[in-house]
């Protein structure tokens, strides 16, 4: 019962973001298997000043998602099946809002197969953010990243396989974590990264992520080192991942990352970060971003935040150079 809990708890992370709390629905049991919904509805107000260009105010609800959920218990075995989408298939503002697939996957005790998060993504240790695109950006979360997968998981220890980035690769893009919980919620997570390149080299980098608990409220901190990062971070890549090669070479890049949340009470909460990347490119390349935020828990299941954040570098019309304010409501089920 506690590994079925456990094991709840987790997929629900991946549907709501790594979000402070989580829902699920139960369905009800069918021959061993259980089935549950889950998900959230969002709605953002954005006031946009760009650094380039005129100011404007948006809103959108594309980050909305739901999922379905399978448990089976059978021969000895769990079995679990996760589906899930949202609705930025059109991606930018102004583009449609048609449904894309976020998760499929298939869990076979400590096997996973199908898509999911990258093996990079588990690398991180989160900072509460409501800004969706660019809050992990420059951690090797950044671009949100998922993918075609198998990985192994033994008590800590995480090994991945995956689709590579690189279409005309000859290996799996690879990734090993390794999760240390310890004693008082603190947590250490190392992580080495490799993958093919364009030039054909296998390149290789590391991160590691800690997680401090100070009283109710946490530290946050994150770092990594090395080549072919940059398809990970979103940083380096200026939409080919050619960018990652200068005169037929890796490019390395360097990021740090950093986060605080406050909690005042089990209703609210703040979270300050800043994170900085530098590529090791001709072009100097150096990204920063700041961000604050307050949340407020209305009930369990329904929050409501603002968040001011800045970037010095543009990631398309979602994530451009300059400063963003987002008000938004989300009600999680």
């Amino acid at each position: 019962m506690k590994y079925r809990k456990s094991l709840i708890m987790l997929v629900a992370a991946f549907c709501f973001g790594i979000a402070p709390v989580t829902h699920a629905i139960d369905l009800g049991n069918f021959n061993d298997t259980s089935f549950s919904i889950g998900g959230f509805l969002k709605a953002e107000g954005i006031f946009e000043n760009p650094e380039n260009g005129d100011s404007r105010i948006f809103g959108r609800a594309n980050q909305s998602r739901f999922n379905l959920k399978t448990v089976t218990q059978k021969q000895g075995h769990t079995v679990v099946g996760f589906i899930e989408g949202d609705f930025y298939g059109g991606v930018y503002p102004g583009e449609n809002n048609d449904w894309r697939l976020r998760h499929a996957f298939i869990k076979i005790d400590n096997t996973t197969i199908g898509q999911t998060w990258t093996g990079q993504f588990w690398a991180v240790a989160f900072t509460d953010y409501l800004d969706f695109f660019g809050g992990p950006r420059g951690t090797l979360a950044g671009n949100n990243f998922r993918t075609t997968l198998a990985s192994y998981q033994f008590q800590g220890l995480r090994v991945t396989a995956q689709d590579p980035v690189y279409a005309d690769a000859d290996t799996p893009d690879l990734a090993i974590n390794y999760d240390l919980n310890l004693d008082g919620g603190h947590r250490v997570i190392l992580t080495a990264s490799g993958r093919e390149v364009d030039n054909g080299d296998f390149v290789a980098g590391g991160a590691i992520g800690t997680k401090v608990m100070l009283g109710v409220h946490s530290l946050n901190l994150n770092a990594h080192y090395g080549e072919g990062l940059g398809a990970f971070t979103g940083v380096g890549v200026n939409g080919s991942l050619s960018d990652e090669l200068e005169n037929g070479e890796a490019v390395s890049q360097t990021g740090l990352n950093a986060g605080f949340r406050y909690v005042f009470n089990n209703q609210w909460r703040a979270n300050v970060s800043y994170t900085m990347v530098e590529v090791d490119d001709q072009a100097e390349t150096n990204y920063e971003s700041s961000r604050m935020n307050l949340i407020h828990n209305i009930l369990p299941e329904l929050e409501v935040g603002v968040e001011w954040r800045k970037y010095n570098l543009a990631f398309g019309p979602l994530a451009p150079e300059g400063q963003q304010v987002e008000v938004m409501a989300k009600y999680a089920f």
